[in-house]
């Protein structure tokens, strides 16, 4: 789930010396073992052979990266060697290294953890094959995709020479840690920091006691406060102005204060009891924060000025020595007589003054379409049919000021893909057959823009309302599949890396599914870990390897302990047949922990 704040939407104490010290973040504010079917949960100190390192003479075909909606065939090689590459004869006996795709759960205002674990994946596997991911993940998904496309991730050098796969991980896990930067150089009006200034809202509310006046029956006054705020010049343009329509045009005033309060002062609580949050909008503009993020996906994939000799300066003298370290270490680094920050302030800073004023009208990453350069799959609820039906009669109700119900039947209600046709497919077809609750539930959406799915997707009940899709169809965002790694298999992905963290299943994701009709039988059949054949331990069973975090243990505010349990977290390996580009001393057979290792549920 999105959050109040999570990284490309929010920044509070951003930048000291040139350093990122703090950060509130993007959005408002994711085989068996050789020996048996599934992993001993015991077993926690069996660990695996260090990753073999591949020999860089095996060089990538090279990506191509045309701003085009379509992804080429050529792409569908593109994380694999040329098969008539016989350079490194002198080591037959090297496995080549095997190219991964990465399933990533949503976490709300801890997205940067996401940040430095795939940066860390990349450097370990290189570019990776395919992503998917709904909520917060969706952003995630749509950077990552727009890093593949830079031009300057598989092609090395003066003489444009192919990069290795080592090489391009490398330059891929730069870009990743250069986040940090990017969002360091936004002022308080920028992409970075949109969000924050909507919790600035939030706290001037509070401070003019709007949240008393309720409390105390003073609706008039408390109506016209809000209003006033909202409806001011610094405010208008920062909030969904859905909500200040609804007030000024409401009937009563008596019902819709109050509860537009509520969800005002819940904002990014995840508190999924009160079915209002269904059909109360919500403060947060999703369409304008898309336009936002997709400035971002711009700049990572070439579009508008491309500067290919400081992107070349920039990845040849930092991404070597960027391994294993944070962004504000090597920010700080000098090489060549000049910091990789400032190196990389050279190639933001320029692009961001030609870009901006032509966004609306030439090439921009967010009017691509979801999986045209990238396999990426993109995951909403959608509830469909009459479910749908009592949704628009609930709205309808809710904005009349009457009494409403919104009781749908969970048969109404699907997992949605949006990608390219090729990729989506297989997942609703179920190409390889898994059987389970959650893939039977899965639909196709189309291929759209980013444009419209970082508008849904992230859009969790409570930060919105439920919108519609198409065709009668109703998001009600990107919580039925925070463990994307089935999608991503049957889509064609050979093997899957998850990135999540320990726990059970989300409380917030359970509790929309118990809103929208969900019972205990069907509840046990998708989330419960102590179901062997539960959705959530069929999806850790045919991870190929779980990245297991521990974000959940640290706050938005946290920055740095975060973004290094992230970049740092134990990876239980279930398909010894992953090979690395590099090594890693954190790699385990299993490591019993809930959320992570197959057949583990949480202490109750």
């Amino acid at each position: 789930m999105v959050g109040i704040r999570a990284l490309g939407l929010g920044v509070s104490k951003v930048v000291r010396n040139g350093l990122v010290v703090g950060m509130c973040g993007l959005g408002l504010a994711a085989c068996g073992d050789a020996d048996s079917g599934s992993p001993d949960p015991t077993d926690t100190v069996d660990t695996i052979d260090a990753l073999d390192v591949f020999d860089t003479a095996d060089t990538l075909d090279t990506l191509d990266t045309t701003p085009s909606d379509t992804r080429d065939a050529s792409d569908a090689t593109r994380d694999t060697l040329d098969a008539t590459d016989t350079r490194d004869t002198a080591d037959t006996s090297a496995p080549e290294p095997t190219p991964i795709c990465v399933a990533v759960r949503g976490n709300g205002e801890l997205i940067t953890a996401h940040f430095t674990a795939l940066a860390r994946l990349a450097e370990l596997y290189g570019p990776f094959e395919g992503i998917a991911g709904g909520s917060s993940a969706s952003i995630t998904s749509f950077l990552t995709e727009s890093m593949h496309m830079n031009p300057r991730l598989r092609v090395c050098g003066s003489d444009d020479h192919a990069c290795t796969r080592a090489e391009s991980g490398a330059r891929l896990a730069l870009m990743y840690k250069s986040l940090f930067g990017y969002l360091s150089a936004m002022g308080e009006r920028d992409e970075a920091v949109a969000i924050a200034a909507i919790m600035g809202v939030v706290k001037t509310a509070q401070e003019q006691g709007i949240g008393d006046l309720v409390s105390g029956g003073k609706i008039q006054e408390a109506f016209n406060a809000l209003v006033t705020l909202l409806d001011s010049q610094d405010v208008k343009d920062l909030v969904n102005g859905e909500v200040l329509e609804l007030l000024k045009t409401t009937p009563s005033i008596g019902y819709h204060v109050p509860d537009l309060w509520k969800g005002i002062s819940m904002l990014g609580s995840f508190d999924a009891s009160d079915p209002a949050i269904f059909v109360r909008p919500g403060l947060v503009d999703f369409a304008g924060l898309a336009q936002k993020i997709g400035r971002i996906g711009s700049f990572y994939a070439g579009y508008g000025t491309f500067d290919a000799a400081g992107w070349e300066d920039f990845l040849t003298t930092c991404s070597e020595p960027a391994i294993d370290i944070a962004w504000n270490q090597i920010a700080a680094a000098e090489l060549d007589g000049k910091t990789c920050g400032a190196r990389f302030r050279a190639l933001l800073d320029p692009w961001r003054t030609s870009f901006i004023p032509t966004e609306a009208t030439g090439a921009n990453r967010i009017r691509d379409r979801v999986g045209a350069h990238l396999r990426a799959l993109v995951v909403t609820s959608v509830v469909t049919g009459n479910g749908a039906d009592r949704w628009e009669a609930a709205r309808a109700d809710y904005v009349a000021a009457r009494a409403y119900t919104f009781a749908p039947s969970f048969s109404d209600v699907y997992a949605g893909y949006w990608g390219a046709a090729a990729d989506v497919a297989p997942v609703v077809g179920d190409r390889l057959g898994f059987g389970d609750a959650k893939t039977r539930k899965a639909m196709t959406l189309g291929q759209p823009t980013w444009a419209e799915a970082l508008s849904l997707s992230p859009a969790e009940p409570g930060l919105a309302r439920a919108q519609v899709i198409s065709d009668g169809k109703v998001s009600a965002g990107g919580w039925p599949d925070l463990a994307p790694v089935l999608a991503l298999k049957n889509a064609g992905c050979d093997r899957v890396v998850y990135v999540t963290r320990k726990g059970g299943e989300s409380p917030f994701a359970q509790g929309i599914a118990t809103q929208l009709g969900m019972d205990e039988t069907q509840k046990r059949a998708l989330f419960d870990l102590s179901n062997a054949q539960s959705s959530f331990n069929l999806s850790l069973r045919e991870a190929a390897a779980v990245w297991c975090t521990d974000w959940n243990a640290f706050s938005g505010f946290d920055l740095g302990p975060l973004t290094e349990d992230a970049y740092r977290a134990p990876m239980e390996v279930h398909d010894t047949t992953l090979i690395g580009v590099r090594s890693y001393d954190r790699a385990q057979r299993t490591l019993g922990v809930a959320g992570c290792t197959p057949g583990v549920a949480p202490t109750p």
